[in-house]
């Protein structure tokens, strides 16, 4: 890893090339060998932007950290029998249990992650068809010992480093990551809270199937990749409120099965506040299941469970008081209708210095919207185009964001955000009135979480600032949501604060001051 005038500069293919040959040899590439080569051989792994990436989202240490982008790297980005090379002779073990479930004989499986790197060749090439069957490959003759070392190990080696290369270099995050050091609050960075904020919302878990293609209708195809973890708007904006030094509660509805149990753990090691969540007894957890491609783009099945679990208004009355003595409150469509108006009713309530109200309407009713009432009590509504159609003014056939966005403020919200190809455009009924945040390109399309970053990165510049808003702001807000996008494909990207400082000492935009 190298620096020139304080530019940082990825390592070549061919010096990842030559590392990962060195740690095929004897037992592979092991956590203990990462650990003890550090400084030496592992260096450049160790050192990879994406590995401390990964390190800083996983909270792993950089040796376990670099083993994982590896890992993913070989399921993610390397086809056939590439795939099978690579998991063998750097002793991997990626395939393991699906080796076995094809029937495939344990001393085999366990000799695919022998100590010594002749053993493990000597299992691959003799158990090469049945090995590739198991993976749903055709791999034909199994090629001579020479040829393998000769050819095709070099070859896969190759062609994993240029692939840790692109994960290296084609993301914005890329050159914003900053490792953490001793003395960070909670090892990720954070400072001392700022503020307190709440967030009332949704608590669900996702279902993610990572996949190249999508099957036919009556058909099927194959995912290479499955992650489930904890999700939902409400539970994102959490974290990722937490993440920048903020002291969060969430307020939602969560079942009280072994997956809510695993989602009250997870909100509790990001440093969220869990005692206002509401445990539903003998219910089942409500679930995404998301279909996401190579690049970031997804769709997304909802299942609410709102029979069983939900979030009604009486929940919310013994809370009024926590609701209107904090700094900001983040609201989403997640929970019922009127379980949203009610709480925008319970923070007005407030007699002076009333809380900041930021809004999601992610996904929209399908029957009906907020009252024209509740429209006027949000300060901020942070949404995507096509959330917006319901709101177009009478007689608008053709769905056109700038009228609706005007409309949107005739009714009395302050300020829209709308993000988009990673910038935002706002309205605003400030001084400021309308204008556009430049993009941070990325090759990832935005998730939904990258708008969940963006939402607690509002809340926390305004809670530094007195609550003013200004291009600054926004732009930090829009820095924060592509901090998000480019971690993609890593799970639970959420940024801390340096890591928006550090892309935004890097960005090539400034701001000039509305005058």
């Amino acid at each position: 890893m190298a620096e020139h005038n304080g530019e940082w500069e990825p390592p070549s293919a061919l010096v990842l090339t030559h590392v990962l040959e060195k740690m095929r040899a004897r037992d592979g590439l092991t956590l203990a060998r990462l650990r003890d080569d550090r400084g030496q051989a592992a260096a450049p792994l160790l050192q990879l932007h994406a590995t401390q990436r990964f390190s800083n989202v996983y909270k792993v240490d950089l040796a376990s950290a670099a083993h994982g982008v590896i890992s993913q790297c070989v399921l993610e980005t390397i086809d056939g029998t590439h795939r099978i090379v690579a998991d063998t002779v750097l002793a991997l073990g990626l395939f393991a249990e699906q080796y076995s479930q094809h029937g495939i004989d344990d001393r085999v499986v366990q000799g695919l992650q022998a100590d010594s790197l002749g053993t493990r060749r000597n299992m691959l090439l003799g158990n090469w068809t049945r090995l590739h069957e198991s993976m749903g490959l055709g791999g034909g003759v199994a090629p001579s010992d020479r040829t393998l070392r000769g050819t095709t190990e070099p070859e896969v080696l190759r062609e994993l480093a240029r692939q840790l290369i692109r994960r290296e270099v084609n993301s914005v995050g890329a050159r914003s990551v900053v490792a953490p050091t001793a003395g960070d609050a909670a090892g990720n960075g954070a400072a001392a809270p700022t503020g307190r904020v709440i967030v009332v919302g949704g608590a669900v878990m996702d279902a993610t199937f990572r996949t190249k293609t999508l099957p036919q209708s009556e058909t099927s195809s194959e995912a290479y990749g499955f992650d489930l973890s904890p999700g939902g708007k409400g539970v994102s904006q959490a974290v990722a409120a937490a993440r920048l030094g903020l002291e969060v509660a969430l307020v939602a509805a969560v079942a009280d099965d072994r997956f809510g149990q695993e989602i009250v753990h997870y909100l509790r090691d990001e440093g969220v506040n869990t005692s206002h969540l509401k445990m539903v007894r003998q219910a089942r957890t409500p679930f995404t299941g998301v279909i996401e491609m190579e690049l970031g783009d997804s769709i997304a099945v909802n299942w609410r469970n709102q029979m069983e679990v939900r979030l009604d208004v009486r929940d919310l009355e013994h809370l009024s008081q926590e609701l209107t003595e904090c700094d900001a409150v983040l609201v989403t469509f997640e929970i019922p209708r009127e379980t949203v108006q009610r709480t925008l009713e319970l923070v007005h309530a407030a007699e002076r210095n009333r809380p900041l109200v930021i809004v999601t309407p992610g996904q929209p009713y399908p029957d009906d919207d907020i009252s024209r009432h509740s429209l006027s009590q949000i300060d901020y509504m942070v949404a995507h185009a096509w959330e917006l159609g319901r709101y177009s003014p009478p007689g608008q056939d053709r769905f056109d964001p700038d009228p609706v966005a005007r409309h949107l403020l005739a009714y009395g919200v302050e300020t829209l955000c709308i993000p988009g190809n990673g910038g935002c455009t706002i309205y605003s009924d400030t001084d400021l009135q309308t204008f556009s945040v430049p993009s941070f390109p990325s090759i990832y399309k935005e998730s939904s979480a990258a708008r969940d970053a963006f939402c607690a990165a509002l809340a926390a510049q305004l809670i530094d600032n007195d609550r003013i808003f200004s291009e600054e702001q926004a732009l930090w807000a829009t820095a924060a949501m592509a901090c998000a996008t480019a971690d993609f494909p890593l799970s639970n990207s959420m940024p801390d604060r340096r890591r928006v400082e550090a892309l935004l000492s890097r960005s090539r935009f400034t701001v000039r001051p509305h005058q």
